[in-house]
């Protein structure tokens, strides 16, 4: 017997990069997980390549009229795969990462696999999902189980699978939930879900609650591509041009990640300052020698230019 579960469906094309289109999903997880205590995090193994050509183009037909475009799809899904050594082998199933309509495709694919089947055959389902990433909700741990084995065996009916290690069922604790189990946090569009303190807007006081912020590996790419820029090293003649270098993507991370729990991303700006004043101590010879006059010397020039970088712009404090 199928677990009825409420639905909430948000289907996100595969190839939106994020941005409202995340942040409403992100939305959507996180109200789904304060009103259900279970959460099954999917992940699907090699997805992009192991798609059934017959199935998507089966798919396809319900949609493209035109026969002289699903001759160019087909063509285009069987392109042989030409590797270093120059051999060719002829692809069967998959869609090329990083084609021009991949992500159109893959999410085609999915709606039917996944999307189209739980509102037929659970329309009451909750079920998040952006691109590849998907979230499903229950209410108890039965039907988590339960719901995962069906959702197992449909995937494994469309010619995919999914990844052993990385699908998990979740417990959403909070103060109100206060079971144990062994995995209580998942991640999701870079942020991670997790049991968090939180501020009751009515008494004021500190609650645990289950919320998002950004995950550690988003903020460990952040670093590396700081580390990379090697921002101490900039042979720029002022600060301003170093601005000019940060400016899109500083702001890129505060619009993406400043969305839920933003002060996340404190640490990122803490580290730039270390390598703002690094910078200085290599460029300016009077404050080679001294931390203290570097700092200061930052400090100053913020004060003067409040919105030279787009962090110190929006107010945060590093």
């Amino acid at each position: 017997m199928k677990p009825d579960l409420r639905r909430s469906f948000i289907p996100i094309p595969i190839g939106y990069r994020p941005g409202r289109n995340a942040h409403q999903a992100l939305d959507q997880v996180r109200k789904n997980c304060w009103k259900n205590d279970w959460v099954i995090d999917l992940d699907i193994k090699s997805f992009f390549d192991e798609i059934d050509h017959d199935k998507l183009l089966k798919a396809l037909d319900r949609h493209v009229s035109e026969s002289w475009v699903m001759l160019y799809i087909r063509r285009w899904l069987q392109s042989p795969i030409e590797t270093r050594q120059g051999a060719l082998i002829k692809r069967t199933t998959g869609t090329p990462q990083g084609g021009v309509i991949s992500p159109l495709l893959a999410n085609l694919y999915l709606h039917y696999t996944l999307d189209a089947w739980i509102n037929r055959t659970s329309p009451s389902v909750q079920f998040v999902r952006y691109a590849d990433d998907i979230i499903i909700h229950c209410k108890t741990q039965d039907q988590a189980e339960q719901t995962l084995q069906i959702v197992k065996e449909r995937v494994q009916e469309c010619g995919l699978r999914l990844h052993p290690e990385k699908t998990k069922i979740v417990y959403c604790k909070d103060s109100r939930r206060k079971g144990t189990f062994e995995k209580v946090k998942f991640d999701f569009l870079g942020y991670t879900f997790q049991p968090r303190s939180a501020k009751s807007k009515k008494t004021g006081k500190l609650f645990l609650g289950y919320d998002c912020a950004m995950s550690i590996k988003s903020r460990s790419r952040i670093f590396e591509v700081i580390r990379k820029m090697k921002i101490p090293r900039m042979t720029c003649e002022s600060i301003v041009g170093i601005a000019h270098h940060l400016n899109p993507k500083l702001r890129g991370w505060i619009q993406y990640f400043g969305k839920f729990r933003g002060y996340s991303l404190s640490k990122v700006f803490y580290v730039l300052r270390i390598k703002l004043v690094r910078w200085a101590r290599y460029h300016y010879k009077r404050y080679r020698y001294s931390l203290t006059k570097a700092y200061k010397w930052l400090d100053r020039v913020r004060e003067q230019y409040p919105s030279l970088f787009y962090h110190w712009h929006v107010g945060y404090s590093n």
